[in-house]
C-alpha cells in the first residue's frame, strides 16, 4: 500500500511536474527548450556564430533568454527533486540534483554573459587587427587568432551543452521510470 502511495505519488509529480504557465509538463518543456539550445549551440560554437551574437543585440538577447529559460526551468526541476527526495532515495533523483547544482555553478548566467562578453572582445581585437594580421603567417596571424578563439569558445559551449543535455537525459529517466 505504501509503495503504491508513493508511485501514485511520483507519477501525479511527473505527470504535472510543476505546472508552467503553459501548461506543460515540466518533462516536456525541458525537453524543448534543451533542443532549442543543442541548435543555437552549434550556431555559438563557430566564429560566424559568435560574432553573430556580438554584433546582433536581438540575437544576443534571443540567446541569453534561453539560456535563462533553461535555468528557470532547471530550479523548477530542482525544487520538484528535492521534495521527491525527501520520500524517495532513488540514486537517480540525487544525481540529477547534484548534476543541476553543478550546472548552475559552473554555467549560470553570470559566468556565461562573463565568458561571452570576453570572446565578443576578443573578436573585436582581432577584427580590428585584420589588416595588418592577415598577411602574417604563424600564430599571430588572423586565421590562428580565429582559430584559437574558436576553439576556446567550441569547449565552452560543448561543455555548457554537455551539461544541458546530460540534465535532460536525466529527466527522460526519471520521467520514464516514473511512468510506467
Amino acid at each position: 500500500m505504501r509503495t503504491y502511495f508513493f508511485y501514485s505519488f511520483l507519477l501525479s509529480v511527473f505527470l504535472s511536474f510543476a505546472q508552467t504557465l503553459e501548461e506543460v509538463r515540466l518533462d516536456e518543456k525541458i525537453d524543448e527548450i534543451t533542443y532549442n539550445w543543442d541548435l543555437e549551440a552549434d550556431k555559438l560554437s563557430s566564429y560566424e556564430g559568435l560574432s553573430n551574437l556580438c554584433i546582433n543585440a536581438k540575437y544576443r538577447l534571443e540567446i541569453f533568454n534561453l539560456l535563462k529559460e533553461i535555468h528557470h526551468y532547471d530550479s523548477v526541476l530542482y525544487d520538484v527533486l528535492i521534495k521527491l527526495s525527501e520520500r524517495n532515495k532513488d540514486k537517480e533523483i540525487n544525481i540529477t540534483l547534484r548534476d543541476i547544482k553543478k550546472f548552475e555553478e559552473e554555467y549560470n548566467m553570470k559566468k556565461f554573459i562573463h565568458f561571452m562578453q570576453k570572446e565578443c572582445n576578443l573578436r573585436s581585437e582581432i577584427e580590428r587587427n585584420a589588416d595588418e594580421t592577415k598577411s602574417e603567417v604563424g600564430y599571430t596571424s588572423y586565421s590562428s587568432q580565429v582559430y584559437m578563439l574558436e576553439t576556446e569558445l567550441y569547449k565552452y559551449i560543448k561543455q555548457t551543452t554537455r551539461s544541458v543535455d546530460n540534465i535532460r537525459r536525466h529527466v527522460h529517466h526519471l520521467s520514464s521510470h516514473y511512468q510506467n
